[in-house]
């Protein structure tokens, strides 16, 4: 299986886990019949980079398994955001990366990949919190009403339909790392040549979620 066929198969599988926005893009940008990516020109440079795989790291970090590093799921993230967000969303995620690592220098002194665990976590946390103010604020706007129709419009619809940098940034990484060969064999009960499909099953305290073959 392709690994865009795999990471189709496991965001279908976690639709209630990721928001609708990236739902949709994810589930549009990896259709088989699009030629062309739709945000072709995405890159990260060398930096970028590095700070998006200590951030993966941090939310999934190695344990008994391997993390979300070895699983390279910063790569997939790259993909993820160049086949299938607009540039107006790759752009709000690069800004993201560099409002993290601003407040890693103000609030340490030091790069976010320089930093311990706890002060990772930390910062983590506090950009939850402003994604989660980010997205209440979008929901909440002022609305309008156009002068010709009379129908209640929201401001600023295009920011507001930008899904919030650590949103984004922890909707990928699970994504990511669950539909890697690691999050699929290590993370996950996984059967190569499964038999008969069993829509419901119990499974036993302590067993791992099954992995979507």
């Amino acid at each position: 299986m392709k690994r865009r066929e795999a990471i189709l198969n496991v965001a279908m599988m976690m639709g209630g886990i990721l928001s609708t926005p990236s739902m949709a893009a994810i589930t549009e940008g990896l259709k088989p019949h699009r030629i062309k990516p739709v945000g072709s020109a995405f890159e990260l440079n060398d930096a970028h980079f590095n700070l998006l795989e200590e951030i993966t790291e941090t939310i999934i970090p190695t344990t008994s398994t391997p993390g979300a590093k070895a699983a390279k799921v910063a790569e997939t993230i790259i993909l993820l955001l160049k086949d299938c967000y607009k540039p107006e969303q790759q752009n709000h995620f690069k800004a993201g990366l560099e409002a993290l690592e601003n407040e890693s220098v103000k609030a340490y002194s030091l790069s976010f990949v320089k930093l311990e665990n706890k002060q990772k976590t930390e910062i983590l946390k506090k950009f939850e919190e402003m994604a989660k103010a980010e997205k209440k604020q979008a929901q909440t706007k002022p609305k309008s009403v156009d002068a010709e129709t009379g129908i209640q419009q929201i401001e600023n619809r295009r920011s507001a339909s930008l899904i919030p940098f650590f949103t984004l940034a922890k909707e990928l990484t699970i994504l990511g790392y669950f539909s890697s060969e690691i999050g699929c064999t290590q993370a996950l009960e996984y059967v190569a040549v499964p038999g008969r499909y069993d829509a419901v099953t119990t499974l036993k305290s302590g067993q791992k979620a099954w992995a979507v073959n």
